[in-house]
């Protein structure tokens, strides 16, 4: 059987797989993909280096792998490379003031915030869109 794909000659992504960061710390990767996003953990690899979390519905939609090397950091607005990654929060702006008052009272500041959604950044500086689904008609 040809796929979508395979009959129109060419490739055709379906979806995201997930997203990997390199990180400095494990734990305190954990304690935001986890303890603050609520992604769950669902494994480790590379002896320990890597940390996986879902969602929900893959095994991972986020890896963190403990960084091999130092790095510049957030890298200035602008400039290529990877700018965010965004999580649906919900289909509702009240699930959306309940996602900011969560952040909030774990210590982080929102910013770029527009009418259906905001940005946090996670302890690397790796800036993180958390957003509302906008109502379909």
């Amino acid at each position: 059987m040809e796929t979508p794909a395979r009959a129109a000659g060419r490739l055709a992504v379906r979806e995201l797989g997930h997203v990997s960061f390199f990180v400095r710390d494990l734990d305190a990767a954990r304690r935001f993909y986890s303890g603050v996003l609520g992604l769950k953990e669902t494994g480790t690899g590379k002896n320990g280096r890597i940390v996986f979390f879902s969602a929900g519905v893959h095994h991972h939609d986020v890896s963190c792998e403990l960084a091999r090397a130092e790095g510049p950091g957030p890298q200035p607005k602008g400039v290529p490379g990877l700018y965010h990654v965004a999580f649906a929060v919900g289909a509702s702006l009240d699930e959306l003031t309940e996602a900011r008052r969560w952040v909030e009272s774990h210590g982080l500041t929102p910013f770029g915030e527009y009418e259906r959604g905001f940005c946090v950044r996670d302890p690397d500086g790796h800036e993180v869109e958390l957003y509302v689904e906008a109502a379909r008609p």
